[in-house]
């Protein structure tokens, strides 16, 4: 466990996952690489999801007490991010004339009212829906063995029903009244399907703390030989599984076959977990530090470096410094390294930016308060 409570390798992960988050959006990723990385990178953060659920002991806590937190953690900032999205798209518009102009803040807006979220605004959405889904589910079913159960076959409806839902789309998809039906229908879909990574990260967690007495919650070096083997041959199944299966998204609900994408995504999430609790020794070191911080920090990270434009800055600095090198493999990995440089030093700016801010908010709210 570490400083006030939190787990190392918990942060480590998520920090893991949201630099591959950002170099999956990068333009110039090899397919290959962005195939592996899209068969479960978000998934990945909905197991640590259901992980924490399990560990935060949240079944036993008070239904509208868990809605109240968590649409204060993730609904609030969905809003709140979305609008200064469409904000900085406006004057980013206004200096450019690119990319749709009124058209596209008119698309973002009805996007972000249906809950569908724009860009990657939709994933909070789908954490909010599918986290109380599968408690709502957990408080009501008193059998444990019952609850995935319900929630397997909610997602495998929901996958059922996208079909079918893609398929009127082809349809229909250019009438407006059936558009905005479709993202709705869209962003529910998505909640049944998230839940079920976060049922798996809850049973899993759950089951590792009954079966062993080093659970999620603790540590022992005399794991980190076990960890690291299972971990890293759960990451080979993944490069296999989703090289057969193609690239998938769970953002569009797109799965290909199937059974191959639940085997890539919670192969590739709980392999990568296992690695970064075999790292708990050195979490410590500056490499770790760092990776946690962006963990800790991954939602800032999550909602800005797209619609803030901070990786397409980061892509032009990445071509003005490799303009004088050859093409090739050479200058397309100085390329990636140097995007992914500038996205996280930007992000390590806003995210300070945004704790500053915070801070100032909360000792005025503080201030006022103590006056009133």
């Amino acid at each position: 466990m570490s400083d006030k409570g939190r787990l190392h390798y918990l942060d480590i992960a998520k920090g893991i996952g949201i630099i591959l988050v950002i170099l999956g959006h990068i333009s110039y990723l090899n397919e290959n690489t962005r195939i592996f990385i899209v068969s479960f990178h978000m998934p990945l953060f909905f197991v640590i999801s259901g992980m924490l659920i399990h560990l935060k002991n949240e079944r036993s806590r008070e239904m509208d007490t868990l809605i109240k937190n968590k649409a204060v953690r993730m609904m609030l900032p969905y809003f709140i991010y979305s609008l200064l999205g469409i904000v900085i798209y406006i004057f980013y518009y206004l200096l450019t004339g690119r990319d749709g102009g009124w058209s596209a803040v008119a698309s973002d807006l009805v996007q972000t009212v249906t809950l569908y979220g724009f860009s990657v605004m939709w994933f909070l959405p789908a954490l909010f829906g599918s986290e109380l889904l599968f408690l709502f589910l957990l408080k009501k079913e008193k059998r444990l063995f019952i609850t995935p159960i319900i929630v397997l076959i909610l997602s495998l409806a929901a996958i059922l029903l996208n079909y079918r839902l893609e398929a009127a789309n082809a349809i229909y998809g250019l009438n407006t009244v059936f558009s905005v039906f479709h993202l709705i229908a869209v962003m529910l879909l998505r909640i049944p399907v998230a839940a079920s990574f976060v049922a798996a990260g809850f049973y899993i967690s759950m089951l590792w703390d009954r079966g062993s007495a080093i659970g999620p919650g603790r540590f022992s070096r005399l794991t980190i030989p076990a960890d690291l083997f299972i971990g890293t041959d759960l990451i080979i199944v993944t490069v296999i599984f989703s090289h057969i299966n193609g690239v998938t998204d769970l953002h569009f609900l797109i799965f290909n076959n199937v059974l191959f994408y639940y085997i890539a995504a919670l192969s590739g999430s709980f392999g990568l977990i296992l690695i970064c609790k075999a790292l708990e020794t050195v979490a410590g070191t500056p490499p770790c530090r760092l990776l946690s911080y962006f963990g800790i920090n991954s939602l800032i990270i999550m909602v800005t470096h797209l619609n803030f434009y901070v990786l397409l800055l980061a892509e032009i600095g990445g071509f003005h410094f490799t303009k004088k090198i050859a093409e090739g493999a050479l200058k397309h990995s100085i390329f990636m390294i140097l995007v992914l440089f500038f996205t996280l030093c930007g992000e390590i700016v806003l995210i300070e930016a945004v704790k500053r801010i915070s801070q100032l908010f909360l000792s005025m709210k503080a201030s006022r308060f103590f006056r009133g």
